[in-house]
């Protein structure tokens, strides 16, 4: 279908505004944050939310902690955010989580892992493992569950999600009730799936820009090959937990999306694919502005719900 008229409103003020080139990391992600600090929110209402911090191995994470309204133990979902592996952080993602939180009713833990390409592949994903394991250890001082444990997280963030996935499954835990994936990047060893081609630009993610971030966090090409980088290539996906995939009609991500569900639903894990018609790469944090993206957010929210109830 067309692009929705408001994501397409969206676009052509996009289009006004100065560029920043990728190429002047420090820029450009100070013109991410400042670019999401504009978007309009849809403040729906939750209990509180209160910063923290994870200890791992290799550093001490920041984190924010989500509250839903209501007493007693909830769900609890860890999210990654979304930039390439290079940009972005807790306060881009700040209005989508609190969205996640209180349409879902269970509590999200948003992690700060660190970016590339001063730390690239694995650190960024042993950051995200490592804050998982910690989540579960410690669901309880946080009011959860421990047997209500979701990973999820956008673009760059729903690949270190179904990574966490993959290697949870490895490890033999810890167990996981869902994933929830919103246009995961799941094949960083080629790009050359159809979406990459019509959706290339235009559409505010790039395609060039797509490869600029893979080549930040991937080391060699080796590591691409690796499934915790590329999770499409993983031998097995028997016994991954439910997922929701979350894909936009023009995005060079789509077809990454689209491949990763029909792989699950082959090896028999249950996967949902939500797909996004009229819609581009990071609608997610679009809730507020169109009226597709919020309809498809709040479904991920009740489907999460749904999952950890």
């Amino acid at each position: 279908m067309p692009l929705e008229p408001e994501i397409y409103a969206h676009l052509q003020d996009l289009a006004t505004r100065p560029g920043v080139p990728m190429s002047d990391l420090a820029a450009y992600r100070e013109a991410a944050e400042r670019s999401a600090s504009t978007l309009p929110r849809r403040d729906l209402p939750i209990a509180g939310k209160r910063d923290l911090t994870v200890p791992t191995p290799g550093v001490i994470l920041d984190a924010r902690l989500y509250l839903p309204e209501g007493e007693g133990p909830t769900g609890l979902l860890v999210y990654f955010h979304g930039g390439g592996w290079a940009a972005s952080g807790i306060e881009t993602h700040d209005a989508l989580c609190t969205d996640l939180c209180s349409l879902s009713g269970v509590r999200v833990l948003s992690v700060a892992y660190r970016l590339a390409p001063e730390f690239q592949f694995p650190l960024p994903l042993d950051d995200c493992w490592h804050a998982t394991l910690w989540a579960a250890e410690h669901a309880a001082e946080l009011g959860a569950d421990p047997a209500r444990l979701a990973v999820g997280g956008d673009s760059a963030g729903g690949n270190l999600a179904a990574a966490v996935t993959l290697r949870a499954q490895k490890a033999g835990g810890p167990a996981l009730a869902a994933q929830l994936l919103i246009y995961p990047a799941t094949e960083l060893s080629h790009t050359a799936t159809p979406s990459y081609h019509t959706n290339a630009r235009g559409y505010g993610l790039t395609a060039e820009a797509m490869r600029h971030f893979i080549e930040l966090y991937i080391g060699s090409p080796e590591d691409a090959l690796h499934p915790h980088a590329s999770p499409l290539l993983a031998r097995s996906f028997a016994g991954l937990p439910p997922a929701l995939i979350l894909t936009a009609e023009y995005d060079p991500l789509r077809d990454d999306g689209v491949l990763y569900a029909q792989a699950l639903t082959r090896a028999k894990v249950e996967a949902t694919h939500l797909p996004g018609p009229g819609l581009i790469h990071t609608f997610a944090r679009l809730a507020a502005v169109s009226p597709g993206a919020a309809a498809n957010m709040d479904a991920a929210a009740l489907w999460l719900k749904e999952k950890l109830s």
